[in-house]
């Protein structure tokens, strides 16, 4: 499936985005901006967005024990969210992010 080609919409720098994915927090970033448009949200906050990509990554981490690597902050947050809060590994997603 191809892009959109709409003068004035620079897919490009989106897709530049992803040259360099060392790190997956650009993978779940974009998976919670996608999931605020499609929940109809034309305003989004970090907040928002910050608790859509720890509650997409909590199963990965917390479940299936994959490592996102020494450099990636987004296994951090998920473990000291984890730490701090009364949420278990099996939990539904919307538990996690409040809709």
């Amino acid at each position: 499936m191809e892009l959109p080609k709409i003068n004035g919409l620079p897919v490009n720098k989106l897709a530049a985005c992803f040259n360099n994915t060392s790190a997956t927090y650009k993978f779940y970033w974009l998976l919670a901006i996608l999931q605020s448009v499609e929940s109809g949200k034309t305003k989004i906050l970090k907040r928002d967005l910050f608790s859509r990509m720890i509650s997409n990554a909590w199963y990965t981490v917390n479940y299936f024990h994959v490592s996102f690597g020494k450099q990636d902050k987004l296994q951090r947050a998920i473990e000291l969210v984890k730490v701090f809060e009364t949420l278990g590994i099996d939990d539904n997603q919307k538990k996690y992010f409040k809709l």
